[in-house]
């Protein structure tokens, strides 16, 4: 008996149904992708929420500052190594990272400061590089004074600085370091001063109803 083989056409036919279940199955796969980046995102967050509340807790109920120099615009050498996320590192807080971009502007190359979304694209800015998170204030804040602490952005998801404007200050770009990136399926995660973490369109994040960047809103 002559063994069977596959024609042309046949092979055709089976590579092509191939195709189409891989085509059908893609948008799925890349959802469930987005979504698990999404997620570790949120648990990144969530674990420097806790690395906040622990240093609030050391340091008289005062989050930590966006740097401790008194001045730390220009070319001031008393902010090296002392931006907010210097500060939790060094109290120990989180761990250190085992890359830096730059320990002197606190720029975390890897670790819970980096956003996971960092491999998916090349989000290159200037002189920062990959994604990361932002604080978006300057001093101390004094939690036991914060009525809305449930509503109030402490960090989030940004372009590249580690700290972020108010939209309602400083109008967002996708130039800006220090605005929100909506990097996540057009969202961004953020985490407020209860220690809660929330995802929100960009569009949600803009928005005016939402009072969740401080008393300049």
């Amino acid at each position: 008996m002559k063994p069977y083989s596959f024609t042309m056409i046949e092979l055709m036919i089976v590579l092509a149904i191939l195709m189409i279940l891989l085509c059908l199955l893609l948008p799925a796969l890349n959802k469930a992708n987005a979504r698990a980046i999404q997620n570790s995102c949120t648990g990144n967050q969530k674990q420097i929420m806790q690395a906040v509340m622990l240093y609030c807790s050391d340091f008289d109920d005062r989050t930590p500052p966006l740097n401790l120099a008194e001045s730390f615009s220009g070319s001031n050498p008393s902010r090296s190594r002392n931006w907010w996320s210097n500060l939790l590192i060094r109290s120990k807080f989180l761990p250190e990272p085992k890359v830096w971009i730059s320990e002197i502007e606190g720029k975390s190359g890897s670790g819970v400061l980096v956003c996971p979304a960092r491999g998916t694209e090349n989000r290159t800015i200037g002189i920062y590089a990959s994604v990361t998170y932002g604080v978006g204030y300057q001093v101390s804040l004094l939690l036991s004074r914060i009525q809305d602490a449930s509503s109030r952005v402490l960090i989030g998801d940004t372009r590249g600085s580690i700290s972020f404007y108010s939209p309602k200050t400083t109008p967002w770009t996708d130039t800006l370091p220090q605005s929100f990136d909506p990097r996540h399926t057009g969202g961004s995660v953020a985490g407020f001063l209860d220690g809660h973490i929330e995802y929100r369109p960009y569009s949600a994040w803009l928005a005016a109803k939402h009072r969740c960047f401080g008393p300049q809103d």
